[in-house]
C-alpha cells in the first residue's frame, strides 16, 4: 500500500515533464532583421595571374573586387602578369 502512494506521484510528473519538453522543442518564427545602412554583399571574382616571361612562370591567385596595377606587376621580375 505504501509503495503506490510513491510510485503514481513519479508518473504523472515525468508526463508533464514530457509535455513541457515538447513544447520547448518548438521554434518561435523569427523575421530576418533588417539594419539600417547596411551595403548589399559584395561580389568577389578570383583572378589567376601568371608571368608572361617565359623563364620566370611565376603564378599566383588573388580574389578581389577589381585588380589594381600593383597586381598586375610580378614580384619576381617586374613584369607584367596575364590574367586567367
Amino acid at each position: 500500500m505504501g509503495l503506490d502512494k510513491w510510485i503514481k506521484p513519479e508518473e504523472t510528473v515525468k508526463k508533464s515533464e514530457k509535455k513541457e519538453d515538447a513544447g520547448s522543442t518548438r521554434k518561435p518564427k523569427t523575421q530576418p532583421i533588417e539594419k539600417k545602412g547596411e551595403k548589399p554583399p559584395t561580389k568577389l571574382t578570383k583572378f589567376v595571374l601568371i608571368c608572361s616571361k617565359p623563364k620566370c612562370k611565376y603564378k599566383k591567385t588573388i580574389v578581389k573586387k577589381d585588380l589594381s596595377e600593383k597586381d598586375r606587376i610580378c614580384p619576381r621580375c617586374k613584369n607584367e602578369m596575364k590574367v586567367q
